[in-house]
Order: structure tokens, then sequence, then C-alpha cells
């Protein structure tokens, strides 16, 4: 799955860049190991994920991680300053209290 999940995205991202202008430019350094960097952080994680969901309880684990997204929000809004929604925020907190009533019941 994630082999797939990769493949359609450089498909994707190959197709976008062969119609950009400079789309064939290397990006500096900085970019390429910021880039680098997040990619083996997602792949890290995926692997948890899948490691955690053969060993261990496949309800937990699932639930552990849609925390991710609201971690990412939380620390978008702490450090970027970004703005949540209405909505944002009411799914942030059905995620947290779904990983709390997981914690009170594990």
């Amino acid at each position: 799955m994630l082999w797939l999940a990769y493949f359609i995205g450089l498909i994707v991202l190959v197709a976008i860049v062969l119609k950009m202008d400079d789309g064939l430019k290397i990006p500096p350094l900085k970019n390429c190991l910021t880039l680098t960097g997040a990619s083996l952080m997602n792949l890290g994680g995926f692997s948890a994920f899948a490691w955690g969901a053969v060993a261990g309880s496949v309800s937990v684990v699932t639930v552990i991680s849609t925390l991710s997204g609201g971690i990412a929000a939380i620390l978008g809004f702490l450090f970027f300053k970004e703005r949540l929604e209405r909505v944002q925020v009411t799914g942030l907190v059905l995620v947290l209290l779904g990983a709390f009533v997981l914690h009170l019941k594990a």
C-alpha cells in the first residue's frame, strides 16, 4: 500500500513538474534536506503504524494514528500562527476526546 501511494504521488508530481517552466531545476540544498527529513519521518511513522497494527491492537493503533493530523494542526497553530476554523477545532477536539476515551478503556 505504501509503495502504491508513493508511486502515484511520484507520477502526479512528475506531471506537474513537466508543465512548469522552471520545473526541472534542482531545488536549493535546504529544501532538499527538509524534504528528505519529512519523507523519512513520514516513512517511519507509517512503518510504526503498520508494525503496531500487526503486533498490537488494531483499534488502539488506528486511534493513535488519527492523532497525527491533530498534532499537526496544533503545531501549525502554535508555530506558524495558522488559523483554525470552527469545524477544524471541532474535529481536533473529537480526535483528542477519542484518544482520551480509548486511554480510559485500555
